[in-house]
């Protein structure tokens, strides 16, 4: 009797130990959270609505809106897009794989050639006083960009960019203090300015932001700045 017991004692410390993991994050799939920019151009179309897993979540979305955060799973999400009021015929319709926490989706290229593009958000509050910032580039003609983040009167001349960007990148976030800022884009390697790509932001204390670099609506220039409120 006493031999039986001792062989029945590891295999029920087995499904103790399996339990745990599952609980504790073994599983595929979590909490996750993502918003949607529609940055595709040439759009046949004034707005779109987004599917994820076959259920409508977005509405009415035009182009370069900035979009809020909506609830769904972590892991291999199905998403399609449609003229708004539609459900045949989409412009997208493939897997994106969203992380647990918070992630950026951003159509790219053109409309008949649209593809999702993901990226992982980090809305950890900033240090004490500071805001954080961070740019995304979707802008298929704007080519390769330098970031100044500057406070007026403030000009970018004989200043380094503090970063540069390619298409379908993010850069790292940007820790700031508060304050008023002008955020100048140029030609990567020059201080040529973008057509559009100039614009001033009051940030307070407490905020986390991400600017989306855009092509126009049909295309090229001029380009566009679109804010995006991550935290606060």
């Amino acid at each position: 009797m006493r031999g039986r017991r001792l062989q029945v004692l590891p295999l029920g410390v087995a499904f103790i130990c399996l339990g745990c993991i599952l609980l504790t994050g073994g599983c595929s799939s979590g909490s996750a959270r993502f918003r949607y920019v529609l940055g595709s151009t040439g759009a046949p179309v004034t707005s779109v609505d987004v599917d994820v897993d076959g259920k409508t979540v977005l509405s009415g979305i035009s182009y370069g809106a900035a979009g809020t955060y909506k609830s769904s799973s972590s892991g291999s999400r199905q998403f399609e897009v449609f003229q708004t009021g539609t459900t045949t015929n989409p412009f997208f319709n493939g897997s994106v794989s969203l992380s647990r926490g918070d992630t950026t989706v951003i159509s790219v290229n053109t409309f008949s050639t649209m593809a999702m593009t993901a990226f992982t958000d980090d809305n950890t509050a900033p240090t004490s006083g500071n805001i954080k910032l961070r740019f995304i580039h979707a802008s298929p003609t704007a080519g390769g960009v330098d970031v100044y983040v500057i406070q007026p009167p403030n000009t970018i001349g004989g200043l380094s960019p503090q970063l540069t960007v390619q298409y379908k990148e993010a850069s790292a976030y940007l820790s700031l203090t508060a304050g008023t800022y002008e955020v100048v884009m140029t030609q990567a390697g020059t201080q040529n300015p973008i057509s559009g790509l100039d614009n001033t932001y009051s940030l307070t204390a407490g905020q986390v932001r991400t600017i989306v670099i855009l092509d126009g609506p049909s295309g090229g220039g001029p380009y566009r700045q679109v804010i995006l409120s991550d935290l606060n």
